[in-house]
């Protein structure tokens, strides 16, 4: 994907539930190439698998699967994962994936800069147990680049034309008020014009169920990963699927047409909250029609994987047909685990609807590029967008702390991320929120003792465990963390606690401004008598 063409200025926005193009604007000077952007993409949040044979339903056996670079704790918060944008095996990829939206994991549920939806992954559960790792820096870079792009096309709102389908509400983009009809040489349509109204009429025909009409304008060779498309978004139930041209087609030497296509979509009735995906595209223009030619293939599991889904009240739980079979099996415990998190939604409404991918051990390392994160980890968060997990055999009550800590990220982090300075506050909050009858506290205590008997700094506000961490460094960090949340909330009272996280994590204020303003002390002494919890728990 270049991410340096020229763009065209900005129409006016289709109206929601519109399905007519937006009328192309009329050429002008190139806009600038687009600013770099900073890789600061949120956390990977990750829970390690726990310890314990009780925590799984017996599996056979398997080698595991080398450490990944950013990962948690055995407790309770999912694992990381990567960006989404690459192509799963056998898939026809038309273009090398670009550094897709991805969030860098960091041992446990680490914290991240702010900007974008970060991985938040969880430690595995008990058995199996595995050296949990760092997300390769290298991936984590890629996933920080592409999501980075896509956020930046959606903060600035989308460029050249759109066709607005379904319902939902469109992220705002610049003005349109010079927008005009750019016709052609004799006033036919342009290329525009011509890769819109195809794009349109597919939009329309997904929204319909209507898999025939999808199907207008693709080329040979691209039908497969149509219908594989076509069936997963059908599956989760998608409300909203608008395209918009991200920049003025541009033609290649053997005729066709590349430019980047947008599409915000959402899943689940009643969606409201959108969400971008940026794909590189070539067409062959014959006469007034489009069809398309290449087609990026993205690692979003409804596009990396053909998927089914089941629907409760506030979840949408999805998973490959190998999976499908397990999906019954999570739905109830992610609906209360949905409603636990709901409870925590302190500073925005909580999603409409969480969703929740089953992955597969293929799926696992191939959606949202997270190849690097391994098998130590059970789960990770990618924000609304969605939560991975692949610890579908797990016991019931893992299955619960498991989403219920990753729900917690995404209604405590949204769509800001703190550094990894605060990686104790996110990961202990998300401990916090799960921790809902002890369990995930006395998993943590016995290797927190251990911890602090080989020489622990007495320092509450750790960050990632290393790479080289052990199993009971990772668990015995995340337990920490835990009790130092659990400390503020008993301290101070849960809503002072609730405000004194989003102070630091969400506003990037200093622990000692934040403590000061909202605890109405100085931190140093809270840090005190909470390091004395901890040392004597």
């Amino acid at each position: 994907m270049n991410h340096g063409e020229n763009m065209e200025p900005s129409p006016a926005p289709a109206a929601p539930g519109s399905d007519e193009p937006t009328v192309p604007a009329e050429p002008g000077p190139a806009a600038p190439v687009l600013p770099p952007v900073a890789p600061v993409l949120p956390p990977t949040v990750m829970i390690p698998r726990q310890r314990g044979p009780e925590m799984y339903v017996p599996q056979p056996s398997h080698p595991a699967d080398p450490a990944p670079p950013y990962s948690a704790p055995p407790f309770s918060a999912p694992p990381y994962s990567a960006p989404p944008f690459s192509a799963p095996p056998g898939s026809t990829q038309a273009f090398p994936a670009p550094p897709g939206p991805g969030h860098p994991g960091q041992p446990g549920h680490p914290g991240q800069p702010a900007g974008m939806p970060g991985y938040w992954p969880v430690p595995q559960a008990p058995p199996r147990p595995r050296r949990r790792g760092l997300v390769a820096t290298g991936v984590v870079a890629a996933v920080v680049l592409v999501l980075a792009f896509a956020v930046w096309i959606a903060s600035a709102g989308p460029v050249g034309q759109n066709a607005l389908v379904g319902s939902g509400h469109a992220l705002p983009g610049r003005s349109g008020a010079a927008a005009g009809t750019a016709p052609g040489a004799k006033g036919e349509n342009t290329v525009s014009d011509k890769i819109l109204a195809t794009l349109s009429k597919q939009s329309k025909a997904l929204l319909a169920g209507d898999h025939d009409g999808y199907l207008t304008g693709v080329g040979g060779g691209l039908q497969d990963g149509f219908n594989r498309r076509f069936g997963s978004l059908r599956a989760m139930g998608v409300q909203t699927w608008k395209p918009t041209l991200v920049d003025k087609p541009a033609q290649n030497a053997d005729g066709t047409w590349s430019v980047l296509v947008r599409y915000d979509y959402c899943f689940g009735t009643g969606c409201t909250q959108l969400f971008p995906q940026v794909v590189q595209t070539s067409w062959t223009v014959v006469g007034d029609q489009a069809s398309v030619a290449k087609y990026e293939q993205s690692s979003e599991p409804w596009d990396a994987s053909a998927l089914q889904a089941v629907t409760g009240r506030r979840v949408i739980v999805a998973g490959s047909t190998a999976n499908a079979g397990k999906l019954q099996r999570v739905l109830p415990k992610a609906d209360a685990a949905a409603d636990v998190a709901d409870r925590y939604a302190h500073w925005d409404p909580p999603p409409k609807w969480y969703i929740v991918y089953v992955a597969g051990e293929g799926e696992w390392k191939s959606w949202w590029d997270n190849g690097d994160i391994g098998a130590s980890y059970d789960g990770y968060s990618t924000g609304p967008r969605g939560i991975v997990m692949q610890a579908a055999d797990a016991t019931q009550q893992w299955l619960q702390i498991l989403l219920t800590h990753e729900f917690g990220h995404v209604v405590t982090v949204g769509e800001d991320y703190g550094t990894a300075d605060n990686w104790w506050l996110v990961e202990g909050i998300a401990d916090y929120i799960s921790d809902r009858d002890g369990t995930t506290m006395r998993g943590r205590l016995p290797d927190v003792r251990r911890f602090v008997k080989k020489g622990w700094n007495g320092s509450i506000t750790l960050g990632p465990p290393p790479d080289t961490a052990s199993d009971q460094e990772i668990d015995a960090r995340y337990g920490i963390a835990l009790i130092a949340v659990t400390c503020l909330s008993k301290k101070f009272g849960e809503p002072k606690m609730l405000d004194f996280f989003g102070a630091v994590v969400r506003k990037n204020t200093s622990l000692e401004s934040a403590s000061t303003s909202v605890l109405g002390t100085e931190w140093s002494g809270v840090a005190s008598s909470c390091a004395a919890q901890v040392r004597n728990s």
